[in-house]
């Protein structure tokens, strides 16, 4: 079954909403998501059959308006409240299929509207011409696909920094382009990775853009790094800014996914930022130690990000991951599941999620990271690490032998293509 391709455009938060929506539909193809209005008119190159549009990213409707009148696509258009008298004029423009108010009053069914609206247009039931997918633009590395992963828990000292690194690295080990953030203060992923202090984040509040932000980064085999606050009173600055502030964390997110990374970590302390970065992410690992503190802490923070969060940035239960860390000696893994299950259960009757890794505690591990060497040389650690790695970035089906021929796998929101 030749499936429909779906081009989706909105901000960080409603993209966190809409794209495990329509991804997760075997009968869509989300080729690519947009973040912006220059994003949307040059991810447009890709044709896509269906176009799923928040309005907000136009400045006003007459942008929009003529931004819907050279459209081939079919497009499934969401106004802000304040446009809500827009609203029959924008449904009677020729592409346009539907047009709701705030938001999709049913996203659940949109992927079947979305089905339809193309079977419809292919079949010249509403007298369009017919819309035939094509290939995305040839390049060397093309890269469709964002996902933003966080590691946090409300615990300090469970190795948040030590896994996140970590990940970061093997998934830059497999070509996925990746970028790992450090937000605590202050950060130490620079000096256990052998790079220097700075550039660091700072030099991104100073130029928010995608060139200051590749200015601002350091590479290590294919990983790039961005440091964290040097000081409190720089982290202080940084999260007292509002989400449109161009040098926010929302902001930076979007400047990565315009950069073209596919694969962004966050190593979230727990600090007042965590909860811009719960608010950016789309994935959560849970980082804890087999401790009865920590399976309080995790619950806890568990309980944080599925039912405390405002609707639209409330991370579905089913992109939230455990990493119990440093095992051995006190709680076993099972027993320890066992009670955060059963404690969460008391508490809400939510379902605690299953461990997707089991780190063991591994003293060769401080020892590389004292130093400054990857702990991924531990084989046994780098076992744990490759777990965890498939979870969140599904492994890339072998190349094929044509050198222009376009892989895909799964990444977040969407599928990934890559053209080498």
């Amino acid at each position: 079954m030749t499936k429909v391709t779906v081009l989706i455009a909105a901000p960080m938060p409603r993209l966190n909403v809409w794209g495990p929506v329509l991804s997760d539909d075997d009968r869509l193809h989300v080729v690519s998501v947009a973040l912006s209005v220059e994003d949307l008119q040059s991810k447009m190159a890709y044709n896509p059959q269906a176009l799923v549009l928040d309005a907000t990213l136009f400045g006003g409707p007459d942008p929009l308006q003529r931004f819907l009148q050279a459209v081939q696509a079919e497009v499934f258009l969401v106004l802000p409240p304040q446009a809500a008298e827009m609203r029959q004029a924008f449904a009677q423009m020729p592409r346009v299929r539907e047009v709701h108010i705030g938001d999709f009053e049913d996203l659940h069914k949109l992927p079947d509207r979305i089905v339809a609206a193309a079977v419809m247009t292919t079949t010249g039931g509403w007298g369009g011409a017919e819309v035939s997918p094509q290939a995305a633009p040839s390049g060397p590395a093309l890269v469709v696909g964002f996902r933003v992963v966080m590691f946090w828990n409300h615990a300090g000292g469970t190795g948040k920094s030590t896994l996140a690194a970590a990940v970061a690295l093997e998934a830059a080990t497999r070509g996925v382009p990746t970028m790992l953030v450090g937000l605590d203060t202050p950060d130490t992923n620079p000096l256990v990775l052998g790079l220097k202090p700075e550039p660091n984040i700072t030099s991104w509040m100073a130029n928010p853009s995608v060139e200051g932000l590749q200015e601002s980064l350091q590479m290590l085999n294919g990983l790039a790094v961005l440091g964290g606050f040097p000081d409190v009173l720089t982290e202080a600055r940084f999260s007292a800014l509002p989400t449109e502030n161009p040098a926010s964390l929302s902001a930076l997110v979007s400047t990565a996914a315009r950069a073209g990374y596919a694969l962004l970590v966050l190593d979230t302390p727990n600090a007042n930022i965590a909860a811009q970065a719960i608010t950016a992410a789309t994935h959560l690992v849970l980082v804890a130690r087999p401790s009865l503190a920590d399976i309080l802490s995790t619950v806890e923070a568990y309980r944080t990000v599925t039912e405390r969060v405002s609707g639209e940035h409330r991370l579905p239960a089913n992109h939230i991951l455990v990493a119990l860390n440093m095992v051995g000696g006190r709680i076993a893994p099972k027993e320890w599941h066992r009670a955060a299950t059963e404690m969460l259960r008391d508490v809400s009757g939510a379902t605690f999620p299953p461990l997707a890794a089991t780190i063991p505690f591994l003293s060769a591990v401080a020892v590389a990271q004292d130093r400054r060497q990857s702990p991924l040389g531990v084989g046994e650690f780098r076992k744990a690490i490759q777990g965890l790695v498939n979870a969140l970035v599904p492994p890339m089906p072998a190349v094929a032998a044509a050198s222009n021929a376009a892989q895909e796998y799964r990444m977040g929101p969407v599928r990934v293509k890559v053209r080498t």
